[in-house]
């Protein structure tokens, strides 16, 4: 894959997003005595990452909450999953964790200097699916999301729209606010892998993307932007359907033709521009864009 795919934002402290930053601002628990709780302690069981992802299938609005323990454990070891009971309460979701994930270790013998068994890592995660326009009908103002062990993780005010959720926060590391877009389904994502990570060939894409009659996102959602750090990356629909109909699978990173820019290199006898060519690619949004 060409096209380094991060997360659109994650939550952290009492709940920050970024987007298109990775990040890993993990959220703490009101923990209690982990030295009380069954199964194996490998990892801090009270510190999770929290970020919010695209559903691939379902219902038109649905997306997930997707929690991932900031600890990894490899070996001959097993995860159980974990028991999640999401509760509407008015104007507010409690995800709560009834039970957290274990590890288990397998009791395999060593054998020159190997296992028997298949050397994975895991890690503790937990998915709630959620639907944007079951937030809408009830005046849904809030995620919660905590253990029952281990405690609050977070609490976050949302504001849900046919076309984007904002998210927004208070804590002691300040202020945080950020929106996840709703993309029309004849979304697609133009690339230049071979830009070079200083050269902005944002104008280039767009006039190559205008010749097959692609339309900039921003004319159809309001107000959505990419940040500075999204270079050479860049969003449309399709209404013609001359770019996604060579997308036949959600995971598709096609090549869909070519474009012209230039460069300068400096010698002795000055700067002498160039010209040279740069595929175009061309994908879905995946879970994280």
């Amino acid at each position: 894959m060409s096209l380094k795919r991060l997360p659109l934002f994650i939550f952290s402290g009492m709940i920050a997003l970024a987007a298109f930053v990775p990040q890993i601002r993990p959220v703490y628990a009101q923990m209690q005595d982990e030295g009380t709780a069954d199964g194996l302690n490998l990892v801090p069981r009270g510190v999770y990452m929290v970020n919010v992802q695209r559903a691939s299938d379902g219902a038109p609005g649905d997306f997930i909450m997707h929690g991932s323990n900031i600890g990894t454990v490899s070996g001959c070891i097993d995860v159980t999953e974990p028991e999640v009971k999401v509760v509407f309460t008015m104007n507010k979701v409690e995800i709560s964790l009834e039970k957290d994930s274990e590890f288990e270790l397998k009791n395999d013998e060593v054998r020159y200097g190997t296992y028997s068994c298949d050397i994975k890592t895991r890690t503790a995660t937990f998915d709630v699916r959620l639907n944007r326009d079951e937030l809408i009908d009830r005046n849904i103002k809030s995620i919660g999301v905590k253990s029952k062990t281990y405690g609050m993780y977070t609490d976050t005010k949302i504001n849900p729209s046919k076309d984007k959720i904002e998210f927004s926060s208070q804590s002691t590391a300040g202020s945080y606010f950020e929106t996840f877009w709703f993309y029309p389904s004849n979304t697609v994502i133009l690339h230049t892998p071979g830009a070079k990570r200083d050269q902005d060939v944002g104008p280039l894409i767009d006039k190559f993307a205008e010749s097959k009659g692609l339309v900039p996102l921003s004319k159809t959602l309001k107000g959505f932007t990419l940040p500075d750090t999204a270079m050479n990356i860049k969003y449309y629909t399709d209404p013609r359907g001359s770019v996604i109909h060579q997308l036949s699978a959600p995971d598709d990173n096609v090549k869909v033709g070519m474009l012209t820019a230039q460069r300068t290199f400096y010698g002795s006898d000055g700067a002498l521009t160039q010209s040279y060519t740069l595929d175009v690619y061309a994908l879905k949004p995946g879970m994280n864009d």
